[in-house]
């Protein structure tokens, strides 16, 4: 009898266990710029980009599409519970402040077409803020900003800055185009204000660590303030910008910072290609970190601002060690699954179903 009690006894401890552990788990749908666009938004051509405009017009008729419906069966599959933007939600360059606010509220509304029971979480990139003549952010104030403040159940936001919490996780982003915006004392409060998380995740549109061998020079602000304040925590940045996935790490003595770089660009999405059917489809390591830094400085020699970078990226390099790989430049999206004992990001170049990385952060 004393033994059925105790089977009986350690069998509830193992249930709750098993459900506390599945409260804490969960998947995210990651997709990097999108820069949605249409013709409707360029009534007149643009003086000096009108090829690139029709270029990202051209994949908005076939790719796009595509890769999203590939992306929402995906996360089908796998029960996501929301979906992550990171910023170039469009592709702007917009004559008028209307049409840019007209082409942010379409863009959304677009991904919640493909996303309709499922909470969405947008950031600002650069793309979102330049028009044709000037940068401004009051197209997204008016346009996006109701939108997202919706989702994350607000009834406004006064900037870009904002945190939710999934499980037992932080998430926080960043705005750092809004005149006024205070990142980092936004993401210091944050931080502070949530002390006992299992994991913290900074989605910024610029990444904090390079992250492209073709364009290493896009940085968020504050960079080396902020990778200070994010080693004291078991912290995840998710970031875009760069049209390319790459994975990097910075380890100290203080901790290690993971970065995770994602592109979702329809022009790179080459899905059922002949070559694929016949040799399948792979993610190609084009270089390593420590080939990076050569690439880098050779390509950068020149350039003033490149040489401070590179003297202040010495100096995050002397206090840890960098590691990571820069991936050939195809797009797609990616599934961010978290649990108790690891983060991992599967990511996906095709509507296959099967990831072409599986990378541990």
């Amino acid at each position: 009898m004393h033994k059925m009690l105790l089977s009986f006894f350690i069998f509830l401890i193992s249930l709750a266990a098993l459900k506390g552990e599945a409260q804490n788990s969960y998947k995210l749908l990651i997709l990097g710029d999108i820069h949605y666009t249409s013709r409707s938004y360029h009534p007149h051509d643009h003086p000096r980009k009108q090829k690139t405009i029709n270029n990202h017009i051209g994949m908005w008729k076939h790719n796009s599409p595509e890769l999203l419906t590939a992306a929402r069966k995906q996360g089908w599959r796998e029960k996501v519970n929301g979906v992550l933007q990171l910023g170039d939600l469009i592709d702007g360059g917009c004559a008028t402040m209307s049409l840019q606010e007209k082409m942010l509220r379409d863009a959304f509304l677009e991904l919640k077409k493909y996303f309709p029971k499922l909470p969405v979480y947008t950031i600002i990139g650069n793309h979102d803020v330049r028009l044709q003549k000037k940068d401004s952010i009051e197209p997204v104030r008016e346009g996006l900003f109701p939108l997202q403040a919706a989702e994350l159940g607000k009834k406004t936001l006064e900037n870009g800055n904002y945190t939710f919490m999934r499980g037992p996780d932080l998430f926080v982003a960043l705005d750092y185009f809004s005149p006024d915006e205070k990142s980092l004392d936004f993401l210091r409060e944050a931080l502070e204000e949530h002390p006992k998380t299992r994991y913290v995740f900074l989605m910024t549109h610029y990444p904090l660590f390079p992250a492209a061998y073709h364009n290493p020079l896009c940085l968020v602000p504050h960079y080396m303030k902020i990778a200070a304040l994010l080693e004291k925590r078991r912290e995840i940045v998710l970031t875009a910008h760069t049209h390319i996935f790459s994975r990097v790490t910075r380890t100290t003595s203080g901790g290690m910072v993971s970065q995770m770089c994602f592109t979702s660009m329809g022009v790179d999405w080459h899905n059922k290609r002949l070559i694929h059917r016949l040799f399948g489809n792979s993610l190609k390591e084009e270089y390593n970190w420590e080939s990076f830094l050569e690439v880098a400085r050779d390509d950068l020699a020149d350039s003033k601002h490149a040489a401070v970078l590179l003297e202040d990226l010495h100096g995050l390099a002397i206090s840890g060690k960098f590691t990571g790989e820069f991936f050939a430049r195809k797009s797609g999206f990616a599934i961010l699954e978290v649990t108790d004992q690891a983060v991992q990001v599967k990511l996906f170049t095709d509507d296959s179903g099967i990831p072409v990385r599986i990378l541990d952060l």
